[in-house]
């Protein structure tokens, strides 16, 4: 592993997600994000010590925050990269519903502090969504996924990002920008929830929705963090079949719908109908919606409820706790046409997962699944924009043995 720049951080590199943490409380970062609890960081450190995965080099970052205009709106950007020179791959996160550009906000700085260009981008009225109240019933929560998860607003969405990503291409072609330090020419498209919904179909998935002509992505992988998948959109084959690009897909068996449109379960429908080739599916043992939202410790997520408030919406309300039926998603588990279209997956030997007895409920994130996420996250981004092979050797065998029964990660 290379040693960092000579700032005072090299002591802490034997420790990824340790010396992350140390990078964002102590460098000098224009918008440092809040330090981690001492017992978080010393629980990620432990976790990493065990076998979590490595980037080549550490960095510190430095982050910029801005509001840009795309015709009558407002676009938030956050941009978070490694300091000093030097030209890095390109991850674009897309927010959830509700969240602004600081969403994300751990995963962000695992990527970043791993040597990518981390550019957010969300219209900022779309940051702004649950202001006006945070109760909401079944109904009005169903009603608000409707409006925000249509064809007409995703159209609307990825046209602000080609018009931002144009910007940003211009900034970076500009030497002493900022935004100098991003190479589009090598990127990837992330998002959650609202924003798995335009990087799913970012990444080639048959959508009612037409992009803006002559747009340029150019993305060569996908990480989708609890993928928007419901039957009303068309069959799962047909939408699928032009997912060809490299994909990560991260899910929990808790991964409910907080919009009351689909099921648990259909989190991993739309990954299990994509060609095979580079697709990775990452489900976490009792990883809830919002612990997919990569909320830095001690800091509240700022979408939907985690549970609406009795009342009754359209079609008997739109709540949709896991239930027993729900088995696509259990870990160790596999569903009826288990196999190649399932691709495969290995337990803490390298065999077959066991079945996991299903734990109780329980809200709220998980300090593994912080470390889990970053960490296959990061490694896949490793694989698809640097070529690191010991990313794909990490990813193929060794992840499987250090997340235990804790999770699962699926390849094909």
């Amino acid at each position: 592993m290379n040693q960092p720049r000579a700032d005072g951080y090299g002591a802490f590199v034997c420790c990824r997600l340790a010396v992350f943490a140390v990078l964002l409380s102590a460098a000098g970062c224009r918008q440092p994000g809040p330090p981690l609890p001492e017992e978080t960081q010393a629980k990620l450190e432990e976790l990493d010590a065990q076998g979590g995965y490595r980037p080549e080099r550490i960095y510190a970052t430095n982050e910029v925050r801005e509001t840009w205009k795309h015709l009558h709106a407002e676009l938030d950007i956050s941009f978070l990269a490694p300091s000093g020179s030097g030209r890095f791959p390109l991850v674009v996160y897309l927010p959830g519903l509700g969240e602004d550009a600081t969403a994300g906000a751990f995963w962000r700085r695992s990527w970043a502090a791993a040597g990518y260009a981390v550019f957010t981008v969300q219209p900022a009225a779309l940051g702004k969504v649950f202001w006006a109240s945070d109760k909401l019933d079944a109904g009005e929560l169903r009603a608000t996924g409707r409006t925000y998860f249509s064809s007409a607003s995703l159209e609307s969405r990825v046209s602000h990002l080609a018009w931002a990503l144009g910007e940003l291409r211009q900034r970076a072609a500009t030497p002493g920008n900022p935004y100098a330090v991003a190479d589009p020419a090598k990127a990837a498209v992330t998002g959650f929830d609202l924003g798995a919904q335009a990087a799913s179909a970012l990444a080639g998935e048959a959508v009612k929705a037409a992009f803006p002509a002559n747009a340029e992505f150019g993305f060569a992988g996908a990480v989708v963090l609890s993928p928007h998948v419901t039957l009303a959109e068309g069959k799962l084959d047909e939408r699928a079949a032009g997912m060809a690009m490299p994909l990560l897909a991260v899910t929990g068996t808790d991964d409910d719908d907080p919009y009351g449109m689909s099921a648990t379960s259909l989190r991993s429908a739309l990954w299990q109908s994509m060609p095979a080739g580079g697709k990775y599916l990452l489900v976490l043992q009792g990883g809830t919606h919002d612990t997919l939202a990569g909320v830095e410790p001690g800091q509240k997520w700022k979408g939907p409820p985690s549970q609406p408030v009795p009342g009754e919406g359209s079609e008997g309300g739109g709540w949709l706790p896991w239930s027993g039926d729900d088995l696509t998603l259990q870990v160790g588990q596999r569903s009826g046409t288990a196999g190649a279209r399932n691709g495969s997956a290995s337990g803490p030997s390298g065999g077959p997962m066991r079945s996991v007895e299903r734990p109780p409920r329980k809200r709220g994130p998980d300090v593994r699944h912080w470390a889990e996420v970053a960490g296959v996250s990061t490694a896949f981004l490793d694989l698809v924009l640097k070529g690191r092979e010991r990313a794909r050797e990490w990813l193929d065998r060794d992840a499987g043995r250090w997340m235990g029964a804790s999770a699962e990660l699926r390849h094909k």
